[in-house]
């Protein structure tokens, strides 16, 4: 008996664990290799990079320095008294030039004479100065003769107020727009204005930038950013730092190293803030990918050079266990497979071998069986059809006498007939006719014979006694008790190939345990009765062993209805070319 081999689970098997071993192994070298490499580039280019951000912050704080001077510049200027006493008109003129040449940086520039805008450019400006603002000018720069003003707004621009004494009744201030301090000219190293600049002051309240705001979604990134960065304010001197807002992350460097304490923060996007990093990212990320093709490669095509074989090993081992004696595992390769798959051959030619010779020995003896079997005469079938020919010879019945002698010397005469065991139908049915009269002058008029059997199927083989055995269990097995029974004997073609010969009878049928128990037992359960020992399951046995396994007998018990036994046979044509 063969073991049914146990299944291997996919991920016990031998090549998927090389598989992940070599996948593994390689992936974890190249990341290595990747890992390390970053590390010896990171900090220099991160270094570099840094650099160039502290190098925007203080350009935009150099640009405050020197636009703040030279603001303080002309302010020293327009309060010199003796510009102011040439005339109105000339000094007018004067500011006028001024404003033009500072257009962007300077708001608007006035004369403040005894708590009054005196004169103005643009002319319009002095309504726009409230008295308050008015008084706190002409006051604060009366104590120090030269006076900044914290910013504030006028017409919803941030602007810082600066200014100087002319003389005890006069003070000269200007405007400075403070848009103009992150403008676009600043940063002279980013002409695609990847880099925003926020200027803050020391509180935190927020001054400008340079972010171009005319998109809604720039708009809203905008006021993010902005929340981001007042809370960056608490923080002094100059600091990296990380903003994270729903548009993306964020590199964020700040400084407040001016004299106003102004924040100055340079926001660039993480991406272009190291974009050599990032590169270098997207090249360990594609030394990654090209890492796992090659280990996927690798992998495939060394766990192909194990699994092949094993492969073809365990299914012929499968189909061995299964019991197909010609499974064979073919290698063509010279390795320790190829003598394991010598090795698997040679044993199962020997139990091919050996096997053959037990089929051959059993056949031969179940053979020699079957035809003891059919050849021998029961002595009770015998005494009992020899007692009823002698009532019959005392009751002087001498025609039915004799016709009884004669079947019974053709059964004999068939059944010992050593021609052989496959005979034709119309041989069968022949002496089939000889049994009912036998079984019809012993028993009387039980039961009723109906042969329907076409001629054409006259010449269909069958092995010797399969019909008689049929309708001997009809017999005994299959008849009512009560009325004749009727047992019919038909033939006809079946739907595939070959012969289909069908017994069935009237009586109630056979009960479902006395059928199988006449289908399991070699010897039929009529002994003392019928013709020989065959039984139903010899007969089951002939049919497959003469004809194949497709052909044989099928059973249809129905109660009360009687039982319907189907013969399959082969037609001469399909005998002769099998």
């Amino acid at each position: 008996m063969f073991r049914p081999l146990r299944r291997t689970n996919f991920i016990s098997s031998v090549s998927t664990k090389l598989f992940i071993l070599t996948f593994m192994s390689v992936i974890v070298l190249f990341l290595v290799i990747g890992v390390f490499s970053y590390q010896r580039l990171f900090e220099p280019i991160k270094q570099n990079n840094e650099k160039v951000l502290q190098g925007s912050v203080v350009q935009v704080e150099n640009y405050i320095k020197t636009l703040m001077n030279n603001i303080q510049t002309q302010l020293i200027f327009l309060s010199t008294p003796v510009l102011y006493n040439m005339g109105e008109k000339d000094f007018v003129q004067l500011m006028e030039n001024v404003l033009s040449y500072h257009q962007e940086e300077i708001a608007s520039i006035y004369v403040i004479e005894d708590n009054t805008v005196r004169i103005s450019s643009p002319f319009g400006y002095r309504v726009y100065v409230p008295e308050e603002r008015i008084a706190e000018i002409t006051n604060q720069t009366s104590k120090t003769g030269f006076w900044w003003s914290p910013p504030h707004t006028i017409n919803d621009h941030f602007v810082l107020t600066v200014s100087k004494q002319i003389d005890n009744r006069r003070v000269v201030a200007m405007d400075v727009n403070l848009n103009a301090l992150t403008g676009p000219q600043i940063i002279q190293d980013d002409p695609d204005n990847q880099r925003r600049i926020y200027l803050f002051t020391g509180q935190g309240d927020y001054l400008s930038t340079n972010t171009y705001l005319a998109y809604p979604k720039t708009y809203l990134n905008h006021l993010e950013m902005k929340a981001a960065l007042q809370g960056l304010t608490q923080q002094s001197g100059t600091s990296f730092n990380t903003v994270h807002t729903s548009f993306g992350n964020y590199m964020v460097l700040s400084s407040n190293q001016n004299r106003w304490d102004w924040f100055v923060f340079s926001v660039i996007e993480e991406s272009q803030a190291f974009p050599l990093i990032d590169s270098l990212k997207q090249q360990l990320v594609f030394v990654l990918l090209v890492a796992i093709l090659l280990a996927f490669i690798l992998s495939v095509w060394i766990t192909n050079y194990i699994r092949k074989p094993v492969t073809a090993i365990t299914k012929q081992f499968k189909a061995a266990a299964r019991g197909e004696l010609e499974a064979r595992i073919k290698l063509k390769r010279n390795d320790e497979f190829t003598h394991i798959a010598n090795g698997f051959n040679g044993m199962m030619d020997d139990i091919q071998s050996l096997f053959d010779d037990l089929r051959v020995a059993e056949e031969k003896k179940r053979h020699h069986e079957l035809k003891v079997l059919q050849s021998q005469i029961h002595p009770h079938f015998l005494n009992n059809t020899l007692n009823a020919i002698y009532c019959l010879g005392e009751t002087g019945q001498t025609q039915e006498m004799c016709e009884m002698i004669r079947s019974l010397m053709g059964l004999l005469q068939y059944s010992t007939d050593k021609v052989g065991d496959i005979v034709t139908v119309e041989d069968e049915l022949a002496q089939l006719d000889n049994y009912v009269q036998i079984m019809n002058l012993r028993y009387g008029d039980v039961f009723v014979m109906d042969i329907a059997v076409p001629e054409i199927y006259n010449a269909t083989p069958i092995p010797k006694l399969t019909l008689i055995t049929l309708v001997e269990n009809s017999i005994f097995y299959g008849l009512s008790k009560d009325g004749v029974n009727h047992i019919i004997v038909c033939g006809k073609e079946h739907e595939g190939a070959g012969v289909v010969l069908e017994v069935s009878d009237t009586g109630p049928g056979i009960p479902p345990d006395k059928l199988k128990v006449l289908l399991e037992e070699s010897d039929a359960a009529n002994a003392n009765k019928g013709l020989n020992n065959l039984g139903m399951r010899n007969v089951q046995e002939r049919l497959r062993m003469t004809f194949g396994y497709p052909y044989g007998l099928h059973f249809a018990n129905e109660p009360d209805e009687g039982l319907t036994v189907t013969i399959h046979l082969p037609t001469v044509e399909s005998r002769e070319q099998g």
